[in-house]
């Protein structure tokens, strides 16, 4: 039987998440939301903290831009194809709602005595006001390349590297490659950035 404050969080993915994004055309999986659009995806994720317990939940909010050619040239190790539910984790961008209000680390706690009301209205704030807004900025392969080059994103340190050289965006590409190997000391991460190098033609 689920606690008082286990049913308060559902209530918050239903109520908070849900009724926005299903119209939009979100699908929902367990506490993910994801959009798959022409040339990029769009996910949500809601994360518990792992140190939280039945009676006292705490919880942020995880934001990727999913793009299938970064995907099948970093995480396609089987060949299977693009996944139809990919995770935020195997996105190139990735965005926490604090970073996305300018704030520190925002986590949200949920216990027994937590007006649900007054927290799913943030949620929808975050939403209506920060994360869809931020989502319209990138929709696109054309818009998602123009937000690389203009801003520090959290990713893996390969991720423009390999999105310029997939894109065929060389003299980017280039940049990247020449700087990854300046600045890494790990014997076995230069390899990696060598290889990539190699592919894409920029060791020469």
């Amino acid at each position: 039987m689920k606690t008082v404050s286990e049913l308060k969080f559902d209530k918050l993915i239903k109520d908070g998440f849900q009724e926005i994004l299903k119209p939009l055309g979100f699908r929902k999986k367990a506490n993910n939301f994801y959009l798959k659009l022409e040339t990029v995806g769009q996910i949500i994720n809601v994360q518990k903290n792992s140190f939280g317990n039945k009676d006292s939940i705490s919880f942020t909010i995880n934001t990727g831009i999913f793009v299938p050619e970064y995907w099948l040239a970093f995480y396609n190790y089987s060949d299977k194809g693009l996944p139809d539910y990919p995770t935020e984790p195997e996105c190139l961008i990735r965005k926490r709602i604090g970073y996305l209000r300018n704030q520190h680390d925002a986590w949200y706690d949920i216990k027994e005595q937590t007006d649900e009301q007054q927290l799913i209205s943030e949620m929808k704030k975050n939403l209506t006001d920060y994360i869809l807004p931020y989502f319209d900025r990138l929709n696109s392969t054309e818009k998602m390349l123009q937000e690389l080059d203009k801003a520090d994103m959290m990713m893996t340190p390969l991720g423009k590297l390999i999105i310029y050289g997939e894109l065929k965006q060389l003299d980017k590409a280039k940049r990247e490659y020449e700087g990854l190997l300046n600045n890494r000391i790990n014997p076995q991460f230069l390899l990696t950035v060598k290889d990539y190098g190699q592919k894409y033609g920029l060791d020469k």
